[in-house]
């Protein structure tokens, strides 16, 4: 009889983009129930996998009632089923589900950090938030994080339950085969959108929130097309505040894109990877931006610095400082030679660190060992 794990994310968008190889290498040997919120055809795609899909709609915001009423369907598909390890990812999905596998004593309780969202808050609302994953802690049997770096932040701020970081960090790695550079890709594309030779495409992909420093890089972009730059940034991803609809749709030299299935091509089109976020976890973006050969322009967060090397894969600059955000744009934009170094540094170190198979086979094994304990 096949063991029984129980995967819980907030948005089913979290389940597409981090854990689908790993679901895909489990189904073989683990019988798996999802709980997420779905709004795609993925629900029926995993369940003609044979894997239990259930849809409730979590929310990423506090919703006291709403958060209540999806702590007792919770409860409810637990006490159903004989699970015996529940693995949880996005801090709603960890609170709910590791405080309903406790009270439950389901043995095996696993929830995996992947970026704080009280870094960059308030004094009361963070200590609030702060309080919450301290919960998570408690209620869990095994803390999993995506970064060295994340964990030793995680230690410095109270957390001393011992954090398991697998492999090198990522919970998902880079499949180096999809995400690589194409010089073919990056003419068609070039051409299909009418951008010369020697203006520069910068990309950044990802959730689009103020939280994500989508500001800083629109105000960069207005300073270097204003000082005669001729540049062009392309977006793609779920636009949460709506700049870009609302405010942006017609700007010359903006492009935004939904989230895309084609994302490797984008990477391919493009010529630099930028990011302003103020809070991040691994970065999957980022690695699969450095796995497309693309040097990275990004904050010097501690999610990202098991990523970003300064001047060897990437120019670094201050959390929030538009000034050192623009200057990093200025010497990339001035040297071809040095694209293409940071661009070559950051392939190696994707390879080298964080290819998929790698990764998923760690995270594989770490889990059979807990569900066959």
């Amino acid at each position: 009889m096949k063991q029984e794990l129980l995967i819980i994310a907030t948005s089913e968008l979290t389940i597409s983009s981090f854990l689908l190889p790993l679901i895909n290498k489990l189904k073989k040997k683990i019988k798996i129930t999802i709980i997420s919120n779905f709004y795609s055809n993925k629900y029926n795609l995993l369940k003609e996998q044979g894997i239990t899909v259930c849809d409730l709609k979590i929310s990423r915001n506090i919703k006291i009632i709403s958060d209540l009423k999806i702590l007792i369907k919770i409860n409810k598909i637990i006490k159903k089923n004989n699970f015996k390890l529940i693995y949880t990812i996005t801090p709603k999905a960890g609170l709910l589900g590791m405080f309903c596998g406790y009270i439950n004593n389901v043995p095996h309780r696993i929830h995996v950090f992947t970026g704080q969202v009280w870094v960059n808050k308030s004094f009361m609302f963070k200590n609030f938030l702060k309080f919450l994953d301290k919960l998570i802690f408690y209620f869990s049997t095994d803390i999993l994080c995506d970064g060295l770096n994340q964990k030793k932040f995680l230690n410095l701020n109270g957390f001393y339950k011992p954090i398991t970081v697998i492999n090198n960090g990522s919970i998902c790695g880079v499949n180096t085969t999809k995400y690589k550079p194409s010089n073919k890709i990056k003419l068609l594309f070039r051409k299909k959108f009418n951008i010369k030779d020697g203006e520069k495409i910068f990309l950044y992909a990802g959730r689009m929130s103020r939280e994500k420093g989508i500001r800083d890089l629109l105000n960069t972009f207005f300073r270097l097309r204003h000082n005669g730059y001729k540049v062009h940034f392309f977006f793609v991803g779920f636009d949460e505040d709506g700049f870009f609809e609302k405010k942006l749709k017609n700007q010359e030299g903006i492009y935004y894109f939904s989230h895309t299935k084609n994302l490797n091509k984008f990477y391919q089109l493009s010529d630099i990877f930028i990011t302003s976020s103020y809070r991040e976890g691994f970065g999957i973006s980022v690695a699969q931006a450095m796995s497309s050969k693309l040097p990275i322009i990004g904050p010097s967060i501690y999610g990202l610095k098991d990523l970003l090397i300064n001047n060897f894969n990437s120019y670094t600059f201050k959390v929030g400082n538009e000034i050192e955000l623009y200057k990093c744009c200025l010497k990339l934009i001035k040297n071809n030679k040095t694209i293409l170094r940071l661009g070559s540094n950051g392939r190696k170190l994707i390879k080298k660190n964080y290819e998929e198979k790698k990764v998923i086979g760690k995270y594989y094994d770490f889990l059979i060992e807990k569900l066959l304990s």
